[in-house]
């Protein structure tokens, strides 16, 4: 499953890079260099190519440094209901890490009755994230703390780390 949302996720990469590749293309073969200056198609290959450099590189370390966040989590006030941490994109925002989870009535031991997504706000290096829970009707920028095996939030809940998944990134859109 992982490796089919890798192989999805590189496909939107690679035509998020083949979008940008044909727009300074255009730019270099439609609209004439500045004047006093020939070098307009090279000028826009360099910059296609620091570009898509760039995209990846900026993409694969901030992959990289979520790693401790990601995975599946066990949630004791809901329980068996999914809690997953991701890193997603898509071609219209900035990547991004989110809870994929879904709510039962009051657990999902039978079934899960709603599915939602919170972004997530975090920093590199620190052992606390920000959740965004409204779109669930929940409150906003809830923090929570990562501690030894899980993350603890405010009202004392634990969820607690059950699989690690570094590989986990999607396409949300």
């Amino acid at each position: 499953m992982a490796r089919q949302t890798m192989r999805k996720s590189r496909g939107a990469a690679a035509f998020a890079v083949a979008a940008l590749s044909a727009c300074y293309l255009a730019m270099a073969f439609v609209m004439p260099p500045a004047e006093g200056r020939g070098a307009g198609r090279r000028e826009a290959l360099l910059g296609l190519a620091g570009a898509a450099a760039t995209l990846s590189t900026e993409s694969a370390q901030a992959f990289e440094e979520s790693g401790q966040w990601m995975g599946y989590y066990s949630d004791p006030q809901h329980p068996m209901c999914p809690r997953k941490i991701v890193y997603e994109y898509d071609l219209y925002e900035k990547a991004q890490m989110m809870v994929v989870g879904g709510d039962g009535n009051p657990g999902c031991e039978k079934k899960v009755l709603t599915r939602w997504t919170a972004k997530v706000d975090w920093k590199a290096g620190e052992d606390s994230i920000k959740i965004d829970f409204s779109k669930k009707g929940g409150p906003q920028d809830v923090v929570g703390k990562w501690e030894k095996d899980g993350i603890v939030f405010p009202d004392g809940n634990k969820w607690k780390k059950i699989i690690s998944d570094n590989t986990a990134m999607g396409q949300t859109r």
